[in-house]
């Protein structure tokens, strides 16, 4: 485990406790905003402390029910020196937590060319599960960001995000048309007759509607210029 954790510091200073496992959850569980709304364009730039367990705190909402579907890298295949994302605090047990929890699926994605798998976990009902399942189909990574405005919106709007900050987000890079987001609101609608209900609980009936026929990612991108991984990787940045 040391060894995928990336190079050690060559000497260390000093250590304090500045946070726990027991604290993260119950942070998420008093108010799970900053684990669920995405980075407001102009927003304050997250801390090291806050970066390090972003991960762990993103599961911590999906348990709390506060969001439906959350991505995990589980391997990284293009920047190995740098340690894998799954081994930053408290992400694993947290991890492992979700996948014993009842009401949690999950579903595997891999990068293409099998450089990199996600653990896209998700609430076990629609339209979570349908939504998972279209993240994986053209190989989401929760490390990489995306290639184009249109994977942008669509990957930022699955994961739950405030629109404002999902759209912030995509124009930061490129200008982002009506059409565009049009295109990327059907596709979503395309996915699931259900509409998205927040919080979430394992205990409540799951809905009876099936879901809908999922659009081919292949097409999906199609205004949307670049695909999902076009161009060079680059660590994603929320």
């Amino acid at each position: 485990m040391q060894a995928q954790a990336g190079t050690p510091p060559a000497s260390v200073a000093g250590v304090e406790v500045v946070g726990s496992l027991d604290g993260l959850v119950a942070a998420v569980e008093q108010d799970a905003s900053f684990w669920c709304d995405g980075l407001a364009p102009g927003g304050p730039v997250k801390t090291a402390q806050q970066q390090a367990v972003f991960t762990a705190g993103e599961i911590a909402a999906l348990l709390a029910g506060r969001r439906g579907v959350a991505i995990v890298q589980l391997f990284n295949g293009w920047d190995r020196d740098k340690g894998q994302p799954v081994y930053t605090p408290f992400a694993l047990p947290l991890l492992e937590r979700a996948l014993a929890a009842p009401g949690v699926g999950f579903v595997g994605s891999v990068a293409p060319g099998g450089a990199g798998l996600t653990a896209v976990l998700h609430a076990d009902r629609e339209p979570f599960a349908s939504w998972a399942a279209h993240l994986a189909s053209f190989g989401c990574q929760a490390n990489v960001v995306a290639g184009s405005a249109y994977y942008k919106l669509l990957i930022g709007h699955l994961l739950g995000y405030k629109p404002a900050n999902v759209l912030g987000y995509a124009e930061s890079a490129e200008a982002v048309s009506r059409e565009l987001q049009k295109q990327v609101e059907d596709d979503i609608r395309g996915l699931s007759r259900v509409k998205a209900r927040l919080p979430w609980s394992a205990d409540d009936p799951p809905p009876t509607t099936k879901p809908s026929k999922k659009p081919k990612a292949a097409a999906a991108g199609g205004k949307g210029g670049k695909g999902f991984a076009a161009g060079k990787a680059a660590v994603r940045s929320r």
